[in-house]
């Protein structure tokens, strides 16, 4: 989870994740293919991101690289991840206004498709959204630095609802998923913090919800 950049994400903050890394069996698994994410919503803590890239304007930081991939299994098992990195740079309020803050992102989705295009993506316990985000306030006056780690978050959500237009489980460039989930729903865990200062030390327990995230096929 990217907020401004299809190689960046504020799913940052929230969907925010301490990272168990699953993968398919490897004898059956198809992929990995690279992903973007290309747009969606991210409430956490009472605000509400928009995913979709240049929707806060342009960072003072170039674009970083993005490492998320899509692994699916045979049609028969039907078991589809995410996993990877990617970094996203946001700024709080309504409209976003303030310092810019740099999220780098650790994420891992597991779950299960059915049907046939658009497939029906599901996740359950113990196939789970899980996350960490470093959370750095960025030095705006040209280098761009990681000035200051602000926040550790972490989390784990539950999807309600998700489809993918394509063909599983091969995949092609174009296509694309959507997943809805939150730490709210069974078998969640809400936002766990640390070396937090503020405005991030009320994120603590609180509920973050994606609805949806939305990502693309890109090679």
């Amino acid at each position: 989870m990217r907020l401004l950049s299809p190689r960046k994400v504020v799913v940052a903050l929230a969907s925010v994740l301490a990272l168990f890394v699953i993968s398919a069996n490897p004898a059956a698994a198809a992929g990995p293919f690279n992903i973007d994410i290309t747009g969606g919503f991210l409430t956490a803590a009472g605000n509400t991101f928009d995913l979709t890239p240049g929707s806060q304007g342009t960072p003072p930081c170039s674009p970083k690289a993005s490492t998320l991939v899509l692994n699916t299994d045979t049609p028969a098992a039907g078991q589809w991840t995410v996993t990877g990195t990617f970094t996203t740079f946001f700024r709080l309020g309504t409209p976003p206004s303030g310092p810019w803050y740099q999220a780098d992102i650790t994420i891992n989705a597991k779950g299960t498709y059915s049907g046939s295009s658009p497939y029906t993506l599901a996740t359950a316990a113990s196939q789970h959204l899980t996350f960490q985000a470093r959370v750095y306030q960025v030095d705006t006056g040209g280098s761009c630095a990681k000035d200051v780690l602000k926040c550790i978050i972490a989390g784990r959500a539950v999807s309600s609802a998700g489809s993918y237009t394509g063909t599983l489980p091969a995949s092609a460039v174009g296509d694309t998923g959507s997943l809805t989930a939150s730490t709210g729903n069974a078998g969640g865990l809400n936002m766990v913090t640390s070396s937090c200062a503020a405005p991030f030390v009320a994120w603590n327990g609180q509920v973050a919800s994606l609805h949806p995230l939305n990502f693309i096929r890109v090679v």
